[in-house]
């Protein structure tokens, strides 16, 4: 989650010996743009991305997974910019991090 912070991930590049006039910043957007509900997204992120299928393993582990479910419907429900019902659309702001790699 830190990676979008600029002095953390400055430091980062910095201890591994990288100056920081070679080390570039731009936040940028990524929409999600997805033919199904805000349910039918939350269940793709689920079964196949790997920091979502770990959070519902663990959350099951805790008997918390149907709290996690509701949860994550509710962000991306109110997150949703589409109008659609069997749409889901969330633009979602990163950091884009570009260093260059003195030659040595």
């Amino acid at each position: 989650m830190l990676w979008g912070v600029e002095n953390h991930a400055m430091e980062r590049f910095e201890k591994a010996g990288i100056p920081s006039k070679n080390i570039s910043f731009l936040r940028d957007t990524y929409t999600f743009n997805f033919a199904g509900s805000p349910s039918e997204f939350v269940h793709t992120f689920k079964t196949y991305y790997g920091p979502t299928m770990n959070a519902f393993e663990a959350a099951e582990k805790n008997g918390k997974a149907d709290q996690l479910q509701k949860e994550l419907e509710d962000l991306l429900t109110h997150q949703n910019e589409s109008r659609l019902p069997n749409r889901t659309v969330i633009p979602a702001t990163f950091m884009r991090v570009t260093v260059k790699v003195p030659q040595t």
